[in-house]
């Protein structure tokens, strides 16, 4: 009853429409409309599209401010990032883990080297960016790991015309009172058959973090700060050779590398006296290296079908090396350094092909079938060692062959789709995709599995023109959550309480996923939306105690699909110029999105709230634009509502306070396609609190401002 309620008026709105469809000339689905600026493509690509899809545009990348992909997707409805405030890395849609959401780069999913397949999104600069495109309910065309979303990053493809564009800049963040340096630089052109397009990015930044936490309950102040230096180096190259007027080859390399050098000072304080307990002095260095490779044909047959078929290859390594100085009692006597080597290294393999064509149906329709299969192989390797030298020398051994590992998945998908135009007004696509997954999992000790499973992933899309630049959208599909890598690996640690184990039999959680909205699109480049969603999953990944260990006589705990989980939420988005009310140069962009969700948890029975779901994410971007004078300007403000986690019921419930960031940019035209730029990022050095009413923490990284020159051809 609750869901139906919930989704009463959007859906009651596209049934009505729908009925009232009637068989006229056809249109072609996938038209898209030719407009003076990028921002009226991006809205008349929004506009047409079967199925929910949000663009953002390189202009919107270049103007408000942001130096990454997770700096703009940060400002979309329903959207924010885990980590420190300012921090943006891992992409959190509807409130969901990390497991649950999808980043593609050029259409497929990039090796990270997260644990949870997550790939974190400030190693993508924002120059190296033509386009991003955001899909909160995904087709059968695309991956079915899609529970939150999808996230697909489309790298600089070549243009039509000559272009050049250059810029440097410099950075300070006030709380590391260091400052950074970035350099950017492409150019494109197209030559007869051949175009191109070449550039590269060199960024590096700083960032400080101070963070205090007092624990009545132990009688303890913890004081920590950080400085972390972060390098981030990236190359891309695209071509395109044009045989003829059928055929098309596209070859497109990418290589990205992030380092980071961490230097953190963690000391921990007796609350009553002031004294110092302990001291730990951690020094990180961690290089992520992504390089990728891929090649495309297209062919155009002269009845107006298509093939597409596309290789890929492409590898991320992660190298990290810790070590931490332990200092311990009254004087903060030197006590042990703990070392820690972790090497991650995933690699990728694509094969995939494409059919689309244009058949006439009856009564009148028109439909655009796509079908298509891809073959995904996977490898990823683990090696991990930790060991402690003590003050006396003594070497101690903390690893054990169970934290080093090996995966191989081989995922092979079939799909079949159909964008049927059933009058001038209505568009419906379903879609069929099947996924099969055969992996073999192992540890360096020996441990050996294998497991597999097959998914069948429907999914219904649908799109109703009630005239007057006002539509109605629906859509069911059904997605999956894979889990996360070592959780399938069949690893054995015996801890003092317990035994935990790894589940090669784990198979992914699955979701039915629906998702209803009306929008009005105002002129060009206005549109005001109402939507809602609801997403029913079974089968989510949870630790539970299985029973008891023959050998040593304790309790067993491994992960199992046992959860179930309701996330639901409403939004609403505003994007309009400010012209009716006399700010002719004005535009608004704001959004509003309220969550909620309900777990049932495996081990007690008790419904919660999903960990770290915030309440709301709110944003309002006030954007200036006089060409006139060749100035642009625009003022954002982010909030993220109160977060809740009560995950364990052994401990109190935490609460982290709701957080809002203030950030500005501007642009400022000067002679000839030179231009001067700048950004300033949590302006009110706003602070991150949280709580569990023994604990409190409050944590925060200070401000970032950026200044620099550009220049385009």
């Amino acid at each position: 009853m609750k869901r139906h309620m919930f989704f009463a008026v959007p859906l009651f709105t596209l049934l009505l429409a729908a009925r009232s469809a009637g068989g006229v000339e056809v249109p072609v689905v996938d038209r898209i409309v030719i407009e003076e600026t990028e921002e009226a493509k991006a809205l008349t690509e929004r506009k047409e599209s079967s199925y929910a899809k949000t663009v953002i545009t390189k202009k919107e990348l270049e103007e408000l401010g942001g130096q990454t992909a997770a700096d703009v997707l940060r400002r979309l409805p329903r959207i924010f990032f885990s980590g420190p405030p300012a921090t943006n890395k891992d992409v959190r849609m509807a409130g969901l883990d990390k497991e649950f959401q999808n980043v593609l780069i050029n259409g497929n999913r990039p090796p990270g080297g997260g644990e949870k397949r997550e790939f974190a999104l400030d190693r993508i600069p924002v120059e190296d960016i033509e386009r991003i495109e955001v899909l909160k309910n995904p087709t059968a065309a695309y991956d079915s790991d899609a529970v939150a979303g999808i996230v697909n990053i489309v790298l600089k493809e070549p243009p039509k015309t000559q272009s050049l564009s250059a810029s440097v800049s410099l950075n300070y963040n006030d709380l590391a009172d260091r400052f950074g340096e970035k350099a950017a630089a492409s150019y494109g052109d197209k030559k007869g058959p051949l175009g191109f397009t070449i550039g590269g990015v060199r960024n590096r930044e700083y960032r400080g973090k101070d963070k205090s936490a007092t624990d009545t309950s132990k009688n303890e102040r913890e004081a920590e700060t950080e400085i972390v230096r972060t390098t981030t180096t990236s190359a891309n190259l695209r071509l395109s050779y044009e045989i003829g007027e059928n055929d098309k080859i596209t070859f497109s390399p990418y290589l990205t590398k992030q380092s980071e050098a961490k230097d953190k000072v963690k000391t921990v304080f007796n609350l009553a006296t002031g004294a110092a307990k302990n001291r730990n002095n951690e020094k990180e260095d961690k290089d992520n290296t992504l390089q990728g490779y891929g090649l495309e044909w297209e062919h155009r047959f002269r009845s107006g079908s298509s093939l597409k078929t596309a290789a890929s290859f492409s590898e991320n390594k992660e190298d990290k090396d810790k070590v931490t100085a332990q200092f311990t009692g009254a004087g903060l006597t030197f006590s042990k350094n703990v070392f820690e080597n972790e090497v991650k290294t995933d690699r990728d393999m694509v094969l995939s092909a494409d059919y689309k064509t244009l058949v006439s149906g009856p009564f009148n329709t028109e439909h655009v079938l796509s079908t298509g299969a891809k073959y995904r192989d996977k490898d990823r390797d683990v090696e991990k060692l930790v060991y402690e030298i003590n003050s006396s020398g003594a070497y101690k051994l903390n690893s054990t062959p169970d934290d080093s590992y090996s995966v191989r998945e081989k995922i092979t998908a079939f799909y079949v789709m159909d964008e049927a135009s059933v009058s001038d007004k209505l568009v419906i696509t379903p879609g069929l995709r099947v996924e099969i997954t055969d992996g073999e999992y192992a540890t360096s000790g020996g441990r050996q599995a294998s497991g597999d499973f097959t998914d069948w992933n429907p999914s219904l899309h649908a799109l109703y023109k009630l005239g007057g630049g006002l539509q109605a959208r629906g859509s069911i599909a059904r997605t999956i959550g894979r889990p996360p890598f070592k959780e399938k690996v069949p690893t054995r640690s015996v801890k003092a309480d317990k035994v935990e184990e790894g589940n090669p039999d784990l198979s992914a959680s699955k979701s039915i996923n629906y998702e209803a909205s009306v929008e009005k699109f105002v002129g060009k480049t206005g549109v005001v939306a109402l939507g809602a969603f609801y997403k029913d999953i079974d089968g989510m990944i949870e630790k539970k105690e299985i029973g008891t260990d023959t050998l040593t006589g304790l309790p067993v705990v491994k992960p199992v699909n046992v959860s179930e989980a309701v996330v639901k939420g409403i939004e609403i988005e505003a994007k309009s110029g400010l012209g009716f009310v006399g700010l002719k140069d004005f535009t608004v962009n704001a959004n509003y999105s309220l969550l909620d969700s309900e777990v049932i948890d495996p081990n007690t029975g008790i419904k919660r709230r999903a960990k770290d779901q915030p309440k709301s994410v709110a944003n309002v971007v006030l954007r200036y634009e006089n060409k006139g004078a060749g100035l642009s300007a625009s003022v954002g403000v982010n909030y993220i509502g109160e977060k809740i986690d009560d995950s364990d019921p052994t401990k109190p419930r935490k609460v982290e306070q709701p957080f809002t960031q203030w950030d500005a940019s501007f642009k400022k035209s000067l002679y000839k396609g030179a231009s001067v730029f700048g950004s300033g990022v949590n302006l009110f050095a706003e602070k991150k609190e949280n709580s569990d009413g023994i604990k409190t923490e409050l944590e925060e990284v200070g401000r970032t401002f950026l200044l620099g020159l550009r220049y385009d051809i």
